[in-house]
């Protein structure tokens, strides 16, 4: 967890005149466009200027805050604003009531269809059933979290600002390009460029796992990254098209994929979701993929009731890939 940024330090103050300028006063494009560029600077001033922001509006005392302060006794150290002093114990107070006060952004979702979404700095994303977007904050618009799911990004450039996409511990970073960003269920990862180029990074760290041109991919699992080429740069995002493809995937992403596009009745075991697959087809040619499951992997397929349980099949004591 990111520690606190003490009010009182050079970032701390200048969060702390930021916020007040963002509240108490008009804000033309010209002092946004810098206010972006400090915040983008360094991760510790967002986070100062988050926890500046949420003390004055959690406090809702800028009219205190407007006064002049209280001149300095003698022998004494200066005497800071009312709300500025009000102790440790109020601070984290007002800090532990700010997320009740400040709504988080709204999330962006698509349940059993694609859905296409404008983002607020002109890009677009395209969301895979199931999938869920969510800004990072409020006052950024070039960065995004992928909590679920799938999603298409073409990002419009921006007088050089980054667009940033995370997904777990991994970092997507881009100026202007078209990407794909996939997060299964078993928490693997891959990035695919359709146009343009791509950073990716790994860990709290941000340490550079992959720079990926048009038609190249990365698959990051467990900290490891493996890159790769398509057969075409269009097959970033052939999901687009209805075709789902998967490289020594865990056969349990692929089930929670179809179940997300609305193929009903199935369930996997733990076991056979662990089995590895390598496979591609279309979307409608879905429930023939699952029939053929056992005459590509060690699984049988039972059905009761309307249902369909995927396990893996009786004396196999191997992980297949």
């Amino acid at each position: 967890m990111n520690a606190t940024v003490d009010p009182d330090s050079p970032i701390g103050r200048e969060a702390r005149s930021w916020a007040l300028a963002v509240l108490g006063e008009p804000f033309p494009p010209e002092r946004s466009a810098a206010l972006r560029r400090w915040l983008d600077a360094d991760p510790a001033h967002a986070r100062a200027y988050g926890e500046a922001e949420a003390v004055l509006l959690a406090l809702g005392e800028l009219d205190v805050l407007a006064r002049p302060a209280v001149p300095a006794r003698r022998h004494t150290a200066p005497v800071r604003p009312i709300a500025w002093i009000a102790g440790v114990t109020a601070l984290a107070a007002c800090l532990i009531a700010a997320p009740i006060i400040l709504r988080p952004p709204p999330a962006l979702e698509a349940a059993d269809q694609p859905r296409q979404v404008a983002l607020k700095d002109g890009s677009t994303a395209v969301l895979a059933p199931g999938s869920r977007l969510t800004p990072a904050s409020r006052w950024n618009d070039r960065r995004y979290v992928l909590e679920r799911g799938e999603a298409f990004f073409a990002v419009r450039k921006a007088e050089g600002r980054r667009f940033q996409v995370d997904v777990g511990e991994t970092r997507i970073e881009v100026l202007g390009t078209r990407f794909n960003a996939r997060q299964s269920a078993s928490g693997q990862i891959r990035v695919a460029v359709e146009e343009g180029r791509v950073a990716v990074y790994e860990g709290q760290a941000r340490r550079q796992v992959a720079r990926l041109g048009a038609g190249d991919y990365v698959m990051v699992e467990n900290g490891r990254a493996e890159t790769g080429r398509l057969a075409a740069p269009a097959d970033a995002a052939a999901w687009r098209a209805g075709r789902l493809a998967y490289a020594d995937a865990p056969l349990g992403d692929v089930i929670a994929d179809l179940t997300a596009r609305g193929l009903t009745g199935l369930k996997i075991t733990p076991r056979a979701a662990a089995l590895r697959i390598t496979a591609s087809f279309q979307l409608d040619q879905a429930d023939r993929f699952v029939a053929s499951l056992p005459e590509i992997l060690p699984v049988s397929i039972r059905e009761s009731g309307g249902r369909r349980t995927i396990d893996v099949r009786a004396g196999t004591t191997s992980t297949a890939r």
